[in-house]
């Protein structure tokens, strides 16, 4: 969970929401519904569903704004999922990067979505089961990522899962597909994605140096 001050930090950007609105959203990932509606959109429907059902998601949101609570499913020390939402049907899933006293959204899914916030290496240190590389693939966008990236992928698919290989297999092809591409080190790494946040300009200098620095390790 993140740190009072970086629970602070993240609902700082919401009108009159509090610190207290976040929760833990661990017990979501025994739900099969919620990894249909992870990959809502981002591949083949029928992939999905052969993997994971056809259960409709919609109650799933409707249940998660009854309870008035953003769940955070962590990815790793300094990565996590947020799934907020507001008035209406304004709301969606950000991938947050957790720095002292910080929390730096990198990636979103909404309306007005942007990303990707990770590159393959900074992925790959994240994602160090298969839950957790199922839960950072919506941030991943790499064009370099190297051709073992579908098998990781596709055995992620399998293990949480239906046994599908087939399925598994192209819906990671198609879940890796992107044109973006990184540049820079452990100190300052950006991509040249149309709708990144990860560039310059698109957060401060010094959110991007952290950011960089806090992936790294």
């Amino acid at each position: 969970m993140l740190t009072e001050a970086q629970a602070t930090d993240y609902v700082s950007r919401y009108d009159d929401v509090a610190a207290d609105v976040l929760t833990d959203g661990v017990p979501l990932l025994e739900r099969p519904v919620f990894w249909q509606a992870t990959f809502d959109g981002c591949a083949d429907p029928e992939l999905i569903a052969e993997l994971f059902g056809d259960d409709p998601v919609q109650p799933l949101d409707e249940e998660i704004r009854a309870s008035e609570r953003w769940p955070v499913i962590p990815i790793g020390d300094h990565f996590v999922q947020i799934i907020w939402h507001g008035y209406d049907m304004e709301g969606g899933d950000e991938y947050v990067v957790l720095t002292p006293g910080r929390a730096i959204t990198v990636a979103a899914r909404e309306g007005h979505g942007y990303g990707p916030g990770l590159s393959w290496p900074e992925f790959r240190r994240l994602a160090t089961t298969p839950q957790r590389v199922l839960l950072a693939l919506p941030a991943l966008g790499d064009a370099d990522a190297p051709p073992e990236a579908v098998d990781v992928v596709a055995q992620a698919l399998l293990t949480v899962g239906n046994t599908a290989p087939l399925a598994a297999t192209e819906a990671a092809r198609q879940l890796l597909a992107g044109p973006v591409r990184w540049v820079g080190d452990e100190t300052l790494l950006v991509c040249d994605g149309d709708y990144a946040v990860r560039k310059p300009g698109g957060l401060p200098d010094l959110d991007l140096r952290l950011v960089t620095q806090a992936l790294a390790g």
